[in-house]
C-alpha cells in the first residue's frame, strides 16, 4: 500500500510554489518540447506547433473551467452567478480541457494560423501524454481526486483509511501511453495517427477509472444518470476515435501530408 504524503508549498523569494502548480509547468514544458521534436522530425515549421500549443493551452483552460462550472458545480451560477465563470483558476475539468484544446487548435489553425489541421494537431498530441503524466502526478502530490476505500496494493493510506488516489491511477495508465506513442513513434505515420491512438487508449481507461471515484465525500462528483461528466466526454473521444481511425484507413488521394520520415529510405536523388 502507497503511503500518504502531503507536500508542502515552498517559496523561491516571494513566490509561492505548490506542488501541483509546479508539476503542471513541468508538464506544459515537457509536452511541448516533445510536440515541437515530432513537429520538426515530420516536416512541420517551429513557430507554428509552439504558437499553436499555447493557444491550444489556453483555451483548454479557459472551456476546462466552464465544463467544471456547468456540468460539476451548477449551483455556483446561482450563488455567484457570472462570476462564477471568469474566475477561470477556480476550478478545472480535464474533459472540458480537451473540448477547449479541439476548439483551440480548429481556431488556430484554421482561421489565426491556416494550416493544415491534422498534421499540426497530431504533432501537438503526441506531446499530450508526456505532459499529461505530470500534470497527474500533481494532482496526485494534491490528492484532489480522492477515491474509493480499497485495501489494494495500488491504494493510498489516506488519513481516514485506506482509498484509491485517481491521480495516481491515472498518472500510471498515461506512463504506458508515453511508451505507445515512443513505440509508434519509430514507424511511419499517417497525420492524425497520434490522435486516434490517444482516443482509443485513454477514453476507455478513464471511463473505468472513474467507477473507482468515490461517492460517500463531501468532494464526491457529480452524477448525471449515474455516470460522471467525464465519462459521457469518454463516450464522445471514443466514438470521435473510431471515426478519425476510419478516415485514416482510407487512401490518400491528394498530396501526402507529412509523416514521419523512414529511416531505412534512401534520401532523393540516391540509388
Amino acid at each position: 500500500m502507497i503511503p500518504y504524503i502531503e507536500i508542502p508549498a515552498y517559496k523561491i523569494g516571494p513566490i509561492p510554489l505548490d506542488p501541483w502548480g509546479t508539476l503542471v509547468c513541468i508538464g506544459f514544458v515537457v509536452g511541448l518540447e516533445m510536440a515541437r521534436a515530432r513537429g520538426i522530425k515530420t516536416g512541420l515549421q517551429v513557430q507554428d506547433v509552439v504558437d499553436g500549443i499555447v493557444a491550444i493551452v489556453l483555451s483548454g483552460f479557459v472551456i476546462g473551467h466552464v465544463v467544471h462550472v456547468v456540468a460539476y458545480h451548477p449551483e455556483q451560477l446561482k450563488t455567484d452567478g457570472i462570476m462564477a465563470i471568469l474566475r477561470v483558476w477556480a476550478g478545472f475539468s480535464s474533459m472540458g480541457g480537451f473540448l477547449g484544446a479541439v476548439v483551440g487548435a480548429a481556431v488556430f489553425y484554421g482561421l489565426v494560423r491556416k494550416r493544415p489541421f491534422l498534421p499540426h494537431a497530431d504533432a501537438v498530441m503526441y506531446g499530450l501524454p508526456f505532459g499529461w503524466t505530470f500534470g497527474r502526478l500533481g494532482c496526485f502530490s494534491a490528492h484532489d481526486h480522492i477515491g474509493k476505500p480499497s485495501t489494494s496494493f495500488l491504494a493510498v493510506r489516506f488519513p481516514g483509511g485506506p482509498r484509491f488516489d485517481l491521480g495516481l491511477l491515472e498518472a500510471l495508465w498515461t506512463m504506458g501511453i508515453c511508451a505507445a506513442f515512443l513505440l509508434a513513434a519509430r514507424s511511419p505515420r499517417r497525420p492524425g495517427f497520434f490522435l486516434a491512438l490517444w482516443c482509443a487508449m485513454y477514453a476507455p481507461a478513464r471511463f473505468g477509472l472513474d467507477f473507482l471515484r468515490n461517492t460517500d465525500l463531501k468532494t464526491a462528483d457529480v452524477r448525471w444518470l449515474g455516470l460522471t461528466p467525464a465519462q459521457y466526454g469518454c463516450i464522445l473521444m471514443a466514438g470521435a476515435g473510431v471515426a478519425l481511425a476510419f478516415h485514416l484507413r482510407r487512401p490518400l488521394t491528394g498530396p501526402a501530408a507529412p509523416i514521419s520520415p523512414d529511416p531505412s529510405s534512401p534520401p532523393e536523388g540516391t540509388a
